[in-house]
């Protein structure tokens, strides 16, 4: 039935009337009385009808281009510093259009002159970009581009986390082009505010997508980051150093480091390094747990959310989350184009980090009983990361009509720990058994992805073919040490050791190829055909050896504990789509019939194999209606499936934790997911408001949870591993009635007559999560309802200051246990202060206060955290400063954060920073030039944005 209605559905869409409009595009030349081509020229394209406008910025040769615009009559507008703006009248028809050559006349007047007069808009919607102008939003001359985020409407930076029209922000380019891989904190952290001419939101579609122009539904929330004209030619960064103390009896903590980049034109090179004490970093959470980056898990990530499995890489690692860190981190990014056929760009990023960690942890497990189990612990630890990432973009364009993408990327880890844990079990008043575990780890991983696509366009507009090849090995190695002693309560009391050393093999084949034929069916329309191949093969071998006679010679295998295993999943699609685009609606429809194959074979301690095939259709749909230029709409529906991982597959026993053991279940069968994606875009240039809504939500079958057996009495496994009576054991097991859904809506607004931006959001997140306990299946609903408020000054650059709070409100319920329902509010404001006094005196503050209510006895939180300095600008062009700074004033800082899922409730405290003094000397590096050598002095106020015209130089890679 559902193959009917598919197919119904694809027929339809193939009977649409030819009704979409064909949009006009626009070509011209911009030249000098001399008939020199004027390179950076501003020119604005205006609709007589609705006053929509395009902007762009002229080429080397003084070339512009517009494409999707409206036909009918529309004005051009060309300005550029030193010449007589020029204006004129064109009726735009559908298809080409050519406006001929534009020659502006010089001015007969020196440039400082000249006032401009008007507003800039702070933000425009393109398409499906949403773009901000950097001019309607003053900051600090020492602003990053973080610091210019947080005030855009829109846009969330929590924690570090910058979150766009709702969702996680996954990549940053700069100029269109990769900085240090798909690393987010990079460039926002070290790229000053001053050289930013707009910054661009958007969707990034894949590689292949770009490249064909067939939508394939694949992408990432990306931040476009376009520099101002005049700012790329030339060096600019900073260098800073600081010592300071926590005892007052020596100098304990320090933080010193330099970001510098050098841009002249295609070529741009940024260094960066960092080391401190003080928990500052600059880079993205891959560069600490980078060898388990896949799932994101560390050793913590099992106790407080998913079971640890066998075979899992994180049963190796020692918990690296919270405590205080030394970082010591380098890195440079390089693109550039060679000739006129080769755009190259490249990164190396190297990462150390010390971890020191205290945690304490309490989780109240749900039961169908009166009295659910609470399990406690304190853990210290501490651990060492090394971690080496190379990442590199090639493309060649032999011809006009091809193109070729090389994108290989490599990294290497090596991650060494040790911590100490005691932990408690209690039903209620009584305790069930109490233990103290030992463990230390050496793991080695290494990570290398190479991609490769082909595309060549035909004479025929529309019709190409594309083919790709991807190819990832992974690798993971490593030996841990466990000893642990338990004390069992129940009836007749027990006492058990633990003496054991783990060692893991684990490596990883994932391979794909595809291509893609498109062919235009119509003027408006267009067919792509396509075959994809998808071969994944999973080896892991993990072994356990005891050592009974404790001579340290761990010589005894313990076959309960030891597993070899493999997983072989290949999956093959055919398929077809179309899409119709016209001048107010696009739209993308495609199926394809999936062949799956999952073999699973466990090799030792006994021979076993289990092989499922599937059979699936696999759709995609994408809608996207423009009402007009500013306001748009987007609807996305998408299914998939994913098949589990070897360490859900493998059943070996992890006694890692000996008072909650895990294993995998090779009976795992692939889920089947569908997302429906919606986004409403709109922006109001005259009263200067945006407005960003946005909805998904994702049904699963046979979700992979969670089976949670907690044992009354003693319990020998098929294996012959004995369960002590007070343990837990958890596998996973595939669930029905897994959903997740998310409404946001978040407004921004401009407000002159205050000079305030106003930003407003509000969010519900609702979640159903299945998983079983004893048999019985409970299901957590959590709802989080969040309003987030944002007050940001837009005064000057030297009075620059930024007020917000953010509540959320969850409630929890359980199906299993109503007694176990929770409800927890969490509150987090900040204010930030930065002032530029008389005399070039600094004053900056930062106060933040977080409430949570409604947590475990012990850990509802209610403090404030304060941080604030003074210091003094000096050295020529105030280049230096010299900065006394406070952290933690109150000596109040703590660390809470509660994790929910359908097997418990867990609050966490972890060991944090507190207060110190320290003394910062910073020096601001600026020197550009036009082009040609000569210097530009550019005064350093951070929001002088007179040095170029306006415009929008389209840097954003082609969709």
């Amino acid at each position: 039935m559902a193959k009917r209605l598919i197919t119904l559905f694809l027929l339809g869409i193939m009977a649409l009337p030819h009704a979409f409009s064909q949009d006009a595009f626009l070509i011209g030349l911009v030249l000098s009385k001399d008939s020199l081509p004027l390179q950076g020229a501003s020119v604005v394209v205006t609709s007589d009808e609705d006053q929509s406008k395009q902007g762009a910025l002229t080429s080397e040769r003084g070339r512009y281009r517009f494409k999707g615009l409206q036909p009918g009559p529309h004005t051009i507008t060309v300005e550029y510093v030193g010449y007589e703006a020029f204006s004129k009248q064109i009726n735009l028809t559908e298809g080409p259009n050519f406006a001929g050559r534009i020659v502006l006349g010089e001015k007969s007047y020196e440039l400082d002159a000249v006032v401009i007069k008007g507003q800039v808009p702070p933000a425009q919607q393109k398409g499906d970009t949403t773009e901000y102008n950097a001019d309607a939003f003053k900051t600090n001359p020492d602003a990053t581009a973080e610091n210019l985020l947080e005030k855009m409407p829109g846009v969330v930076v929590q924690n570090g986390q910058v979150q766009a029209q709702g969702e996680a922000v996954r990549q940053v380019l700069v100029d269109g082009k990769a900085f240090f891989g798909n690393d987010p904190n990079a460039a926002l952290k070290n790229l000053p505010a001053e050289v930013i001419q707009k910054i661009q939101v958007f969707d990034q579609k894949s590689e292949q997508a770009q490249q064909t122009g067939f939508d394939d539904g694949e992408r990432t929330k990306t931040i476009n980051i376009i520099t101002k004209p005049e700012m790329r030619n030339g060096t600019f960064g900073r260098v800073f150093g600081g010592a300071g103390t926590e005892n007052y009896d020596a100098l304990d903590r320090y933080n010193a480091g330099f970001s510098l980049n050098n841009f002249n034109g295609d070529r741009r090179i940024s260094i960066l390094g960092q080391s401190n004490n003080i928990n500052q970093q600059n880079f993205s959470n891959e560069d600490l747990l980078g060898v388990v980056s896949a799932n994101g898990a560390s050793r913590r990530g099992f106790r407080g959310g998913r079971p640890r499995r066998g075979g899992d890489a994180s049963d190796f690692l020692v918990n690296e989350q919270g405590g205080i860190s030394t970082t010591n981190s380098a890195g440079i990014n390089y693109t550039d184009k060679w000739g006129k056929k080769i755009e190259v760009a490249g990164s190396y990023f190297f990462n150390q980090s010390d971890n020191i960690s205290e945690t304490n942890l309490r989780q109240e497990y749900i039961s169908s009983g009166d009295n659910g189990q609470i399990y406690e612990e304190e853990e210290e630890s501490n651990s060492s990361n090394i971690n080496h990432r190379f990442n590199l973009r090639l493309e060649i364009k032999p011809d006009d009509k091809t193109s070729i993408v090389y994108r290989p990327r490599l990294t290497i880890q090596q991650n060494e720990g040790s911590s100490f844990t005691s932990a408690t079990t209690l039903v209620g008043s009584q305790l069930l058994n109490t233990s103290t575990t030992d463990f230390e780890s050496d793991l080695t991983g290494l990570s290398t992805r190479h991609q490769l696509s082909y595309r060549r366009r035909f004479a025929k507009r529309g019709r190409s073919i594309s083919v790709s090849v991807n190819a990832q090995y992974d690798e993971q190695s490593g030996n841990n040490f466990l000893k642990s002693g338990i004390n069992y309560f129940s009836e007749p009391a027990s006492v058990d050791t633990i003496d054991q050393k783990g060692t893991l093999q684990s490596t990883t084949w994932n391979t794909s190829a595809n291509i893609r034929y498109t062919e235009p069916i119509s003027d408006k329309g267009m067919l792509q055909l396509y075959y994809r191949v998808n071969p994944q093969l999973e080896e892991s071998d993990q072994q356990t050896l005891n050592d009974p006679l404790g001579t340290g010679s761990y010589s005894l295998l313990d076959t309960a504990l030891t597993n070899t295993f493999e997983s072989n999943y290949t999956t093959q699609q055919v398929g077809a789509g179309m899409f119709f685009r016209g001048g107010k609606a696009f739209f993308i429809t495609r199926v394809a019939y999936q062949f799956a194959q999952l073999d699973n074979q466990r090799i030792f301690p006994v021979e076993d194999q289990q092989v499922r095939n599937f059979n699936n259709l696999v759709p995609f749909a994408l809608l996207r209606y423009r009402f007009s230029r500013s306001n748009d709409l987007r609807v996305i529906y998408r299914g998939s499936t994913s098949p589990p991982s070897v360490d859900q597959l493998q059943d070996v026993i992890n006694n890692s934790n000996p008072l909650q053991i895990t294993s995998g279940n090779p009976e795992l069968d692939q889920n089947y997911s569908h997302r429906v994606i919606l986004r409403y875009n709109k922006t109001n240039t005259k009263n200067n408001s945006v407005l960003v809504a946005f909805a998904n939500g994702t049904f699963t079958e046979n979700y992979v949870g969670n089976h949670t057996i907690r044992l009354n009495q003693d319990t020998t496994l098929a294996n012959g591993y004995l369960l002590p009576a007070g343990s837990q054991y958890i596998f996973p097991v595939n669930l029905d009635g897994y959903f997740q859904g998310r409404v946001f809506v978040s407004t921004g607004r401009l407000i002159e007559a205050i000079k305030m931006n106003v930003n407003l959001d509000l969010s519900v997140d609702y979640r159903r999560q299945p998983g079983l306990i004893n048999n019985r299946l409970n299901l957590a609903n959590t709802t989080t309802g969040g309003f987030g408020l944002t007050l940001s000054s837009n005064i000057s650059e030297n009075w620059d200051f930024t007020v917000s709070s953010r509540t959320t409100a969850n409630q929890v319920i359980n199906s299993l246990q109503s007694t176990q329902n929770s409800n927890y509010l969490q509150q987090d404001s900040r204010a930030r202060l930065n002032v530029i006094l008389p005399g070039q005196v600094v004053f900056r503050s930062n106060i933040s206060h977080t409430l949570y209510t409604g947590l475990s006895q012990d850990f509802n939180q209610n403090f404030w955290l304060w941080s604030l300095g003074l210091g003094k600008k000096f050295l020529k062009n105030n280049r230096g400063e010299l900065y006394l700074s406070v952290f933690d004033a109150l000596g109040q800082n703590t660390s809470i954060t509660r994790t929910v899922n359908e097997n418990y409730i867990e609050d966490l405290q972890s060991l944090v920073l507190q207060r110190y003094v320290m003394l910062t000397f910073t020096y601001n590096i600026r020197a550009f030039t036009d082009g040609k050598g000569d210097k530009l002095n550019l005064p350093n106020t951070g929001n002088d944005r007179r040095g170029g015209p306006p415009g929008r130089p389209d840097f954003r890679p082609r969709n």
